[in-house]
């Protein structure tokens, strides 16, 4: 008797890519493309036409390539060299029309009930396809045969919403498939009383656009049409890959990266064997292996971060300030008086490069494999700007959609950690409840997204200085919003020893009358981290947050006295490190080896604040 037995329909899916140069396609205001499809007796163009079979059909197919013994109820194959011919007719038809990215269906308006019929064994894995139709009979049939086939286990692929006799195979599984948006995090629930019921052993794989969570084991994934092929295909290629996986005894983190791998890579004509599966798999877990290797070099004794990542236009404002034109050349050429500057590497061991610096190119080289060769490794800015809190005014950071496919891109680039941005304010009802919730979701799925494409993430947690707030009003601030983001952290399940924290330190606000002296900054700093901070982080880094590079080193070394910390601690400046560079150049192609002895200068200060650390 096979492993696995297949319950739904067999389809035939015939797939029609339309040629937009032909046809009349509109666009509305949403982006949607429509087609006038006039019933005139006029012709519509279309550029390629494939048929597949589809539904079980595909379930089928994906199991036969993992090598794993499988039939499908009340259809009969043979194999041909491997290969499968189907000796009955579908049991319906799809029509797909697919224009540029998008899909549109055409599906029958009833579709075919599938049947039941007694299996001729006892198989390990029943799978309810996504394309059956059920009915209460067949769910009375079935829980008859488990009934007398105890060790049966019964695997469901359906919808969020469903018929009744839907629900009735998803109550009765023992795996759900659910397509659906996965819950992040699991809800608080406020309850007068406690009951104490049997913990369920249903097992729940959400499945999404863009995700993929069974139980601890999450991967984020995305889907190329150029080959037509469509979410209903690669969503049943992703549930029989898992259920592959599971039911030779592997575990949910391989069945969910074996079916993110090969949701990705298969194409209409056919999914990936298991061999080449397992090929793929060894190299995404090496990549991944390396990331708390990567944490402890960025992170390594007496060497600190050079943040580089400011836009274009604060760039060129900070410039013209200087007296120094802020044309596209003179930027270029600051950062390449930085990125060149003698002995470097021996203080900084990454810079955080923006969009545009990633672009240079120095010696004929490309800045990062520049950077590379000099033992800097090379970050990018990931966060795309900020968008207003409607209910509070406040701002979160945009980004987050599409940063799975962005971090994936970097790490074939070169780059080996991003930072993410998060701004709060100190001032009346600020930061608000809702800001600081929303940015630590936020942080937290941007680690967790990084590190699924073998890229480090540093959370950056900034607090203004505008205001005239208190040391001790930005100690509780910085508590309150550390303690929410590694609640976060740990709900997402982000591996903190892969993980760095760059964070404000416990300063008042520039507007404040009496300014806290150093003693009291590191001595804040320092208490405060201490509490709030897991000791399992990989580390942590200051930014200088608008302080001139003298008050901010001598901040840092205050911070730095108060040793011992359970995790590496080092500086991430970006002006406090540049403006000494820009106001000693200003411009001046002679005084470019005294702007980076200059630069030398400041990282050899900030990095003697280190030998307070044991």
């Amino acid at each position: 008797m096979s492993k696995i037995l297949i319950i739904g329909n067999v389809l035939k899916d015939i797939y029609i890519k339309l040629d937009d140069r032909h046809n009349d396609f509109e666009t509305d205001q949403q982006g949607i493309d429509w087609l006038n499809l006039g019933f005139n007796g006029a012709a519509h163009k279309f550029f390629q036409r494939t048929s597949v079979y589809g539904g079980a059909a595909v379930s089928f197919a994906v199991l036969h390539r993992l090598g794993l013994n499988s039939e499908i109820l009340n259809s009969r194959v043979e194999f041909q060299d491997g290969e499968v011919t189907w000796l009955d007719q579908p049991d319906d038809y799809r029509y797909i029309f697919c224009h540029k990215d998008e899909i549109a269906y055409f599906v029958p308006s009833n579709r075919k009930q599938t049947d039941w019929s007694m299996p001729s064994g006892t198989p390990e894995w029943i799978l309810i396809d996504r394309s059956t139709t059920a009915s209460n009979k067949l769910v009375e049939e079935l829980k008859n045969f488990l009934k007398f086939s105890p060790t049966t286990k019964l695997a469901v692929h359906t919808e969020k919403h469903t018929t009744p006799a839907g629900q009735q195979l998803k109550d009765m599984a023992d795996i759900v498939f659910l397509e659906d948006e996965p819950p992040m995090h699991p809800p608080v629930e406020i309850v007068d009383k406690v009951e104490v019921t049997p913990p369920s052993k249903q097992l729940v794989c959400h499945i999404s656009p863009r995700k993929i969570i069974f139980g601890d084991a999450e991967e984020s994934w995305s889907l190329s049409k150029t080959d037509m092929m469509t979410h209903l295909t690669v969503y049943s290629t992703i549930v029989a890959t898992i259920l592959g996986v599971i039911s030779v005894g592997g575990s949910p983190a391989d069945a969910v990266l074996w079916a993110r791998i090969n949701a990705e890579k298969a194409t209409i004509a056919g999914s990936l064997s298991a061999k080449k599966l397992q090929s793929l798999a060894i190299e995404e877990r090496e990549k991944r292996q390396n990331l708390q290797y990567t944490t402890q070099l960025i992170m390594a004794p007496k060497k600190g971060i050079l943040a580089m990542d400011e836009s274009e236009q604060k760039l060129t404002a900070r410039l013209a300030k200087a007296g120094i034109p802020g044309n596209a050349k003179h930027r270029q050429t600051f950062r390449e008086i930085i990125f060149t500057s003698p002995d470097i590497e021996r203080f900084l061991s990454g810079i955080i490069l923006s969009a545009e610096s990633a672009k240079q190119k120095i010696d004929r080289q490309h800045v990062i494999n520049y950077l590379t060769n000099r033992g800097i490794i090379s970050g990018l800015k990931a966060d795309q700007g900020l968008a207003e809190l409607p209910e509070t005014g406040e701002y979160y950071t945009l980004g987050i959609s599409t940063l799975f496919d962005r971090m994936r891109a970097a790490y074939a680039d070169g780059f080996r950690f991003a930072k993410w941005r998060a701004e709060f304010c100190i001032a009346k009802d600020q930061p608000s409840f809702i800001a600081v919730e929303k940015n630590a979701e936020l942080l937290a799925s941007f680690a967790k997204e990084c590190q699924l494409a073998g890229i480090v993430p540093i959370i950056e947690s900034d607090i203004l200085q505008d205001g005239d707030y208190t040391i001790e009003q930005s100690a509780a601030t910085t508590n309150r919003i550390l303690t929410a983001i590694f609640d976060k952290l740990e709900q997402r399940r982000v591996d903190l020893k892969a993980c760095i924290l760059k964070t404000n330190m416990i300063i008042n606000g520039k507007d404040n009358s009496t300014p806290a002296a150093s003693d009291a900054i590191g001595m804040a700093t320092a208490a405060i981290l201490k509490h709030a901070v897991s000791k399992y982080t990989g580390g942590v880094l200051f930014l200088s947050g608008g302080q001139d590079s003298k008050v901010a080193t001598t901040n840092f070394t205050a911070i730095c006295q108060n040793t011992p910390f359970p995790w590496p601690i080092s500086f991430a400046f970006g002006r406090a490190l540049q403006e000494p560079v820009m106001l000693t150049w200003k411009g001046d192609k002679t005084k470019i080896r005294s702007a980076q002895a200059a630069l030398k200068r400041h990282l050899e200060n900030n990095v003697d604040a280190l030998r307070y650390l044991r």
